[in-house]
């Protein structure tokens, strides 16, 4: 039973609320990949934080990441990213970084 709590993987979702918070008018809009990729990074640093890096387990915690901020990543499709803010999310290999990444 959901119980109007915020999504059990915070990370992901502080990672979408950075991109909203952050990107002003420059850039381009985001898309659907952008947003993905967004959501994918944060769990996979997330993961590799907590030394789970076997690529099985990580494709099944984005998947059911994804499925479960659905709404959100469509919502991240309306803001605004620029390519050197993609290539930094590409590149970060923690989480901290990510967050750099996103402010």
């Amino acid at each position: 039973m959901r119980t109007g709590r915020s999504p059990s993987h915070p990370a992901p979702v502080l990672a979408l609320a950075g991109l909203a918070a952050t990107l002003g008018a420059c850039g381009r809009r985001a898309t659907h990949e952008d947003c993905r990729l967004i959501v994918d990074r944060s769990v996979e640093l997330q993961l590799k934080g907590q030394d789970e890096t076997d690529p099985k387990v990580v494709a099944q915690r984005e998947a059911h990441v994804r499925a479960e901020l659905d709404e959100k990543i469509s919502s991240c499709e309306s803001r605004r990213v620029t390519d050197k803010t993609m290539a930094c999310v590409r590149s970060a290999t923690n989480s901290e970084e990510l967050e750099t990444c996103l402010k």
